[in-house]
């Protein structure tokens, strides 16, 4: 159970930085435009700390409460396995669509939660 945490918060970490270099890459800074609708795109500023954080909340509090504690560490582990490339520093197709997603949902939840502290909202 050790070895899965230590595997997860490792990955996590990992696909968090090598989220922001895609922003980097694909939007120019360190933040993403998420597309909600087709006229409405947000803009949200990102932190290595912030994508963690979202990462926690959206993709490994769902997990688990699918799969269990036991059942979800593993499925978390495996997945972000699969989220990394073999050199574990750029997302793969799945990352992206992973992160993507993960994005969309987090926007919606801030646009129905304007209190919550996990996103910051810029446009």
């Amino acid at each position: 159970m050790t070895q899965w945490i230590n595997n997860i918060a490792l990955n996590r970490r990992r696909i968090a930085l090598a989220y922001l270099d895609h922003c980097q890459r694909h939007f120019g800074g360190k933040w993403s435009d998420v597309v909600i609708s087709k006229k409405k795109v947000v803009r949200v500023d990102l932190t290595q700390e912030c994508v963690e954080a979202l990462m926690k909340e959206f993709i490994e509090n769902m997990v688990r409460a699918e799969f269990g504690i036991a059942g979800g560490q593993e499925q978390i582990a495996k997945s972000y396995d699969a989220m990394l490339s073999k050199d574990r520093s750029r997302l793969t197709p799945l990352g992206k669509s992973a992160m993507e997603e993960m994005m969309i949902d987090a926007v919606a939840y801030k646009l129905h939660n304007p209190s919550s502290q996990l996103l910051q909202v810029v446009a």
